[in-house]
């Protein structure tokens, strides 16, 4: 089964990102295909996110502050192995809705998840380059401030080390379609296409998907305090968390899927005409 698109538009590129464009062509992909998509992040993004929720145990009762903190290490460095492939299958599918709506070929599902597990070893490539290019910039960013005055004065690089990792992820946001429907293989080009692509675009994207999260967010909140709150006064909290763990993995997932289609979407005004034939 393969997709209905909307119209693509000129075949020229957009020198500037459209987030209305974006938004309205994410939106209408979504709905001509919502059982198909839905069915892709149950599979892919809720599955993954409930088998963490559920398999991962939570911290003794009764700590606080440095305890606390100790024992969630614990938990992740006995778990990590689990949280990794939860985060790899969530990779796979986002690589997967990609596909399915904007591959060459116009590829069904069964081609899709395959096209996906292919591209998934240049996505954790790339991802692996950008994050040591950003954490060896950190630090560039983060001894001088240690070496002047300490812990007080290092609290100040902060803020330009919060503003060099958004910066780099939003010139760099645009790896997976390159990877998945634009069919690049090799980690360093596609870095490359999407740094060229975000060009003069980097504050647009970045400022449209800040708030993108920051809506989701506020859905997470909502979806899963007033559900856990009645299903505990009902069932005790052991049924409480359960429902918040289910409701949680539910607008995660959704806010994936409508992630890759919207990415896909600036991929297709961004990206050159003849990357986007086929």
């Amino acid at each position: 089964m393969s997709v209905n698109l909307p119209p693509a538009g000129p075949s020229a590129p957009r020198s500037r990102f459209d987030a209305n464009a974006a938004w309205k062509s994410a939106v209408g992909v979504i709905r001509a295909n919502r059982a198909v998509l839905l069915v892709m992040a149950g599979l892919f993004f809720v599955l993954p996110q409930l088998a963490v929720d559920f398999i991962l145990p939570e911290p003794p009762a009764g700590l606080e502050g440095e305890a606390a903190g100790e024992a969630m290490v614990a938990i992740y460095a006995r778990w990590w192995p689990l949280m990794l492939l939860g985060l790899v299958a969530q990779g796979a599918g986002l690589l997967a809705v990609i596909v399915l709506i904007a591959g060459r070929g116009r590829p069904d599902v069964r081609e899709s998840i395959g096209a996906g597990l292919k591209a998934l070893p240049t996505l954790i490539a790339a991802q692996l380059v950008v994050g040591a290019g950003v954490g060896l910039a950190m630090l560039l960013v983060l001894l001088p401030f240690a070496a002047i005055g300490g812990e007080s004065v290092m609290g100040l690089s902060v803020i330009p080390v919060l503003a060099l990792a958004m910066w780099v992820y939003s010139r760099t946001m645009l790896i997976a379609p390159v990877v998945a429907a634009g069919g690049t293989r090799n980690p360093f080009e596609a870095i490359l296409a999407s740094w060229s692509m975000t060009k003069g675009n980097a504050s647009r994207l970045l400022v449209f998907f800040l708030l993108l999260l920051l809506a989701m967010i506020v859905i997470y909140l909502v979806a899963t305090s007033v559900p856990g709150a009645i299903v505990a006064a009902i069932g005790g909290p052991e049924a409480g968390g359960i429902a918040v763990a289910l409701f949680g993995s539910v607008v995660v997932a959704g806010f994936s899927l409508v992630s890759a289609v919207v990415l896909t979407a600036a991929w297709r005004q961004l990206a050159p005409a003849a990357s986007i034939k086929g």
